[in-house]
């Protein structure tokens, strides 16, 4: 009942399997098994309900021995099939690519029906196929595009039968494309295109590189979304999945933390009070390290915590004590030294990260020290300057980083999206309601579509000064739409459990669905969801008690979603029944 992931990683074609099985392990996706595709024979796949098969090359026996899968009834998902494998299948190669390539996805066909009609980027290149020698019964569910405007009749996506199976192509390696989008160009490692000055930021990798006219799109979920219901669509049976957050009546969370930047005593007070006021938490990062520090004493610290507060670092590589040199040469060193004098002062590795000024280094430098160190999830992507409120890493998930060679690195990467920083000091000030019901609209737009959280980031002295009114209009929309309201290091926290949960043993019979949920979850609970037809679920069981579940259309798919009451502090198995009508 699982899903394999064929990979190569050894293959330079074949670098980003891994990271594709990530996608799919960050999309829910919690019973896969990865089988590197290194032997000639065909591995034993008779206990996957679909296999995906990540871009590699493989040989014309390991060719002949897919097909013949799928011929007897296997389900397959391939990611940009080499020529060899394309031909076999019975496409028809124009012997050309579009690059970089927009996909344009079509609402006639269940893998985005439910998703946005307007092209998104890829950034990577897409082969094309002659549209009109398709085998019989094949379906186009999107179409390749020279940019937002310009169309053509190439496939992005082929579904077609193949003996008593089923096949997906997609003409473009996914999982690069959505490595790309998120982390943006590695040729323009220490540039510097936000025009914004010193330092060198994460950001400048992707502006002037992402499509501004693409912006307002989560392009990169949009990609996932796309293998989603790939999935679903050639699985022999519905796929479980968990869901997003701990709770099946869960659309979305605002994700809260601050950046110290020397605030007062009485800032950090305003800002705490005003998210306890609103039934929240938030993660503040301190100002540690040579002269300039942080006014938050160990015992100040202490008291926040009993509050239920938390607090990370915020790395701060242009202190006078470091005499001026370039931050990217020593902004490692700060961070190594910060983490140990916290460890320290306040005890333990802070889970979440954000760096003074957004300070970056390389292209994924930083990650792979915080990783090493301890660190769960970093801050720095921030839709800074013209991509405020907008999508400028295409995602407002969380995945982990990877490297430029398929490397996943143990750090993930969450966006923030709306922030008070001096940048924006004058917009806010003067037009506080207006730039909240934009925050509103966005909210509204990830509760009812995308299913995403919004990070969010007040500084406490911009709180005390200018920004309070905008961040509590968008505290107050937030909770009026059913959002919690959560620290970044307890969403850090929830993001590692969840990925670390696993489903085994799914079986449908004609009157029930069952599986097993395996993990723990600091919210003492998760949610399943599955694709299953409205007015199909009579009810819900975890261990024999009934649980709460929900209908909800999950990106064009009729779906439930369940909750799963867990242990918050050990790994616990849960039997999750599902009844039929």
């Amino acid at each position: 009942m699982s899903i394999a992931v064929l990979t190569r990683t050894d293959q330079v074609v074949g670098q980003f399997g891994d990271y594709l099985a990530e996608i799919l392990r960050a999309e829910g996706f919690a019973d896969q098994t990865v089988i590197p595709f290194t032997d000639p024979d065909l591995p034993e796949l008779t206990d996957h309900d679909a296999v995906v098969v990540a871009r590699l090359r493989p040989t014309k026996a390991q060719v002949t021995a897919l097909l013949g899968y799928a011929r007897r009834g296997g389900r397959l998902v391939i990611i940009r099939p080499s020529y060899l494998f394309a031909v076999e299948l019975g496409l028809a190669p124009t012997h050309s690519m579009i690059d970089p390539a927009y996909v344009g996805v079509r609402g006639d066909h269940p893998v985005g029906a439910g998703l946005t009609g307007e092209p998104f980027e890829t950034h990577v290149p897409a082969d094309g196929y002659q549209p009109d020698a398709l085998p019989d019964g094949a379906r186009v569910p999107a179409e390749l595009r020279l940019d937002p405007d310009t169309g053509t009749e190439l496939p992005a996506i082929i579904e077609l039968p193949y003996g008593e199976g089923r096949v997906i192509v997609f003409s473009y390696d996914l999982a690069k494309a959505v490595s790309l989008i998120r982390q943006g160009d590695p040729g323009r490692v220490g540039g510097h295109g936000l025009e914004a000055g010193e330092p060198y930021r994460m950001q400048d990798l992707l502006t002037g590189y992402a499509d501004p006219r693409c912006w307002h799109l989560p392009q990169a979920d949009l990609h996932a979304m796309l293998l989603i219901n790939a999935v679903h669509r050639v699985a022999r049976t519905a796929q479980p999945r968990l869901w997003y957050y701990p709770e099946a009546t869960t659309r979305s969370t605002l994700v809260l933390d601050s950046d110290d930047d020397w605030s007062a005593p009485e800032h950090f007070d305003a800002l705490i009070e005003s998210v306890e006021d609103h039934g929240g938490k938030i993660t503040i990062y301190l100002m540690l390290g040579g002269e300039q520090r942080t006014i938050a004493t160990p015992d100040k610290v202490a008291a926040w915590r009993e509050r239920g507060h938390s607090f990370g670092i915020h790395h701060n590589a242009f202190d006078p004590s470091l005499g001026g040199e370039d931050q990217e040469e020593v902004i490692e060193q700060v961070v190594r030294h910060d983490i140990a004098e916290f460890a320290e002062l306040y005890g333990g590795v802070p889970v979440t990260n954000r760096n003074h000024c957004l300070g970056w280094k390389g292209y994924v430098d930083l990650p792979k020290v915080y990783a090493e160190l301890g660190v769960t999830m970093d801050l720095n992507a921030n839709n800074a300057g013209p991509s405020w409120l907008a999508y400028l890493t295409g995602s407002a998930r969380p995945l982990r980083v990877v490297d430029t060679d398929g490397t996943v690195i143990d750090c993930f990467q969450q966006a923030t999206q709306a922030y008070d920083d001096l940048g924006i000091k004058e917009l806010l000030s003067s037009d506080a309601e207006g730039q909240a019901a934009l925050v509103r609209q966005l909210i509204i737009d990830k509760v009812d579509r995308y299913f995403s959280p919004l990070s969010m980031l007040s500084h406490p002295v911009s709180f005390a000064t200018y920004s309070s009114d905008f961040q509590n209009r968008c505290w107050r929309a937030a909770r009026e739409l059913g959002l919690p309201l959560w620290s970044a290091a307890e969403w850090a926290e929830f993001v590692r459990t969840r990925d670390a949960a696993r489903i085994d043993r799914a079986t449908w019979t004609d009157d029930a669905f069952s599986c097993r949920v395996r993990g723990r979850s600091p919210r003492g609970s998760f949610a399943i969801t599955l694709p299953l037809p409205a007015g199909r679920a009579a009810g819900a069981t975890v261990d024999g008690q009934p649980v709460e579940l929900t209908e909800l259309d999950v990106f064009g798919w009729p779906s439930v979603v369940i909750n799963v009451p867990i242990a918050a502090d050990h790994d616990q198995d849960r039997e999750l029944r599902l009844q039929l009508r």
